[in-house]
């Protein structure tokens, strides 16, 4: 074992088995070393193995995932080879967890208190009393306001960054040495996302905790991590300092994954440059390099011959921190690829008529939920969406953004207001209206998989809409789910497939082509990329510009990456509290920010380009 490591994994290979026998090699050889203190961002797209390298690290693997081949070594302790009880002192004690989504991870009949409690109970073998006064002690350190009382609330009652919040608690409970985060930033707005990343840098300081970061925002690699590990195919392409794999990038498939981030400093109407082609199938993968069929640099040679790692010395990088690049001695590179064009813009017709306009919208909502008390959703809220055009809403989590989305699309009634399509009142429309208002605005919702019937084939999700509403017989179906599927970039042949036999990507256009179903005039995009890694949302960007143009939609476009708000909108409308507090040209949002809270938005926004060095940084402080 390298003498500064502590945590070296070598050679790691993982396995699953399907029910036929089919094998897929989730993980191929992978090896890194991770010191004390120090911060590892792990990146990729959606199946390059990331997450299954994180859980392999503790034998955690579901199903039937196992690791075949290699050491985990904790100061000198090999994890793989461990029996049960070994590992149970590890898990929580050693090595900590924090997973991607809160609200699945904990759970919702326990309160925040139990959640810690059980913590403790499992590592520290302390009485009731002092349990309690370290769980208070533990919501204190991550930052929840008024622990001692906030420990008795459930799941549900606490914001999405605070539910993060506890899930950090809980990994930090048995005082790690390494912390292990799997995408802890993905579904959170800038702001919470930055404070988040703030706590976790203060906790590194201040303990000397490892960080193991998987994410695919590359902002948040340049913000919070010291070295790179980038996975394609389950196996490391390119492995470095961040500050030299991020602006100098070696691999082909690094300078892609770059190529495809949004930048808040491009102007509105860039397009985003997605990776052509998909991730291999990893249960069929043969030798060769993994990426030889999306790569512009491709040799006879990539495809029989699987690349080594090769180290290469920088002058940024000292020995320890060199760059280590796979790729074939012909093709590998002391110097970066070089560089990529400008990003296109994109050609887009000038917005015409307004198509849908509201005016002092208000909604609040009531329960018991909410202890007796009301919540003011929607506040006064008016605009305007003009025939061709998308509107960008931007705000943080609890901002009101959803909700307006489903009042515009008729799924919630506002308490007051008017919302006029076409100048036509549909406020409080009759059941034959609303029918109508219902196929002229669609909706794209946040999450691909929760929001299709796992039950049902591509061809009967895309077809519902058409049955909804009595357009065609069934054979014009039949033509017109084929017309979609093309329309969105799917192959017609895979019509029968359900949606688990589809990527994220994947699914997201079909949820795309069932909203495009009705030949709706306006589509209310809800979050429709935050799940998606960058060359996916790449992809999803272009697609619903490129069908906006083609078919003369009108966006509403809702999400919390400014940068990707920014290129895709013509006007941005920011929200706070329910209330819209600034609109305007998306550039002039982004470039000349009228209001305090839009200013504390951008600065929140993490750059993907990083620092000469790695320096403290503070949490930006939004307006109350």
């Amino acid at each position: 074992m390298t003498a500064s490591a502590l945590l070296e994994v070598r050679g790691l290979d993982v396995e699953f088995t399907a029910p036929d026998g089919t094998v897929t090699r989730a993980v191929r050889d992978v090896s890194f070393t991770l010191r004390r203190g120090e911060t590892l961002a792990v990146v990729g797209e959606s199946g390059s193995g990331k997450s299954t390298t994180a859980l392999a690290l503790l034998r955690m693997l579901p199903g039937t995932g196992r690791v075949t081949r290699g050491s985990v070594l904790l100061d000198g302790q090999d994890l793989a080879a461990a029996d049960e009880a070994g590992l149970r002192r590890v898990r929580g004690a050693r090595i900590g967890m924090i997973f991607q989504d809160p609200m699945t991870a904990l759970n919702p009949v326990l309160t925040a208190g139990a959640h810690l409690d059980e913590v403790l109970r499992a590592h520290g073998g302390r009485d009731k009393a002092a349990r309690r006064a370290r769980a208070v002690e533990l919501l204190d350190l991550v930052g929840i306001p008024d622990p001692e009382r906030r420990l008795d609330d459930h799941p549900h009652r606490f914001s999405g960054g605070q539910r993060q919040r506890i899930l950090i608690a809980m990994a930090l409970a048995g005082e790690p040495d390494v912390l292990v985060a799997d995408e802890p930033t993905t579904a959170l707005d800038a702001t919470v996302q930055d404070q988040i990343l703030t706590l976790l840098g203060d906790l590194n300081r201040r303990t000397g905790t490892a960080l193991v970061l998987i994410t695919h925002n590359m902002g948040v690699v340049a913000r919070a991590c010291e070295r790179v590990l980038v996975m394609y195919g389950g196996t490391v392409v390119e492995d470095g300092p961040t500050a030299e794999v991020l602006t100098r990038p070696r691999h082909p498939y690094t300078a892609g994954l770059l190529a495809a981030v949004p930048r808040l400093s491009a102007p509105s109407g860039t397009r985003l440059a997605g990776i052509p082609g998909a991730p291999p199938d990893l249960s069929v993968l043969t030798d060769g390099c993994a990426f030889a069929d999306r790569c512009a640099f491709t040799e006879d040679r990539c495809r029989t011959v699987t690349p080594p790692l090769v180290t290469v010395t920088t002058r940024a990088a000292s020995a320890e921190g060199a760059v280590r690049v796979a790729c074939p001695p012909a093709t590998s590179r002391s110097a970066p690829l070089p560089a990529a064009p400008p990003p296109a813009r994109i050609d887009r017709p000038r917005p015409g008529a307004v198509v849908l306009e509201a005016v002092g919208l208000r909604k609040t909502y009531r329960g018991r939920g909410l202890r007796g008390r009301s919540l003011t959703a929607l506040d006064d809220v008016s605009l305007t969406l003009a025939a061709g055009e998308t509107l960008g809403i931007v705000g943080e989590s609890g901002s009101g953004k959803s909700t307006l989305a489903r009042v515009l699309a008729h799924a919630h009634p506002s308490d007051s207001g008017t919302l006029r399509l076409d100048g036509v009142d549909i406020s409080r429309p009759s059941r034959r209206a609303l029918h109508t208002v219902r196929r002229r605005i669609q909706m794209v919702f946040q999450d691909p998989y929760a929001s299709l019937n796992p039950r049902m084939t591509a061809r009967q999700i895309i077809a519902e809409p058409l049955h909804a509403f009595g357009i065609g017989d069934r054979s014009r179906r039949a033509q017109r789910v084929e017309e979609l599927l093309l329309l969105v970039g799917l192959d017609p042949s895979a019509a029968d497939r359900r949606p688990r036999s589809f990527s994220g990507g994947q699914r997201q256009r079909i949820g795309i082509a069932r909203a495009l179903a009705p030949e709706p005039s306006v589509l209310i995009c809800d979050e429709p990329v935050s799940a998606l890694d960058v060359s996916v949302q790449a992809q999803i960007v272009g697609l619903l510009t490129d069908l906006q143009r083609d078919l003369g939609l009108s966006l509403v476009f809702i999400a919390h990456d400014l940068a990707v708000v920014r290129q895709v909108s013509h006007r941005i409308a920011v929200m706070h509290r329910g209330r819209i507090v600034e609109t305007g040209s998306a550039d002039e949002v982004c470039e000349n920010p009228a209001d305090p809270y839009t200013r504390a938005l951008l600065a929140a926004a993490p750059d993907p380009v990083p620092p000469a060095r790695h320096r403290e940084s503070r949490s930006t402080q939004v307006p109350a």
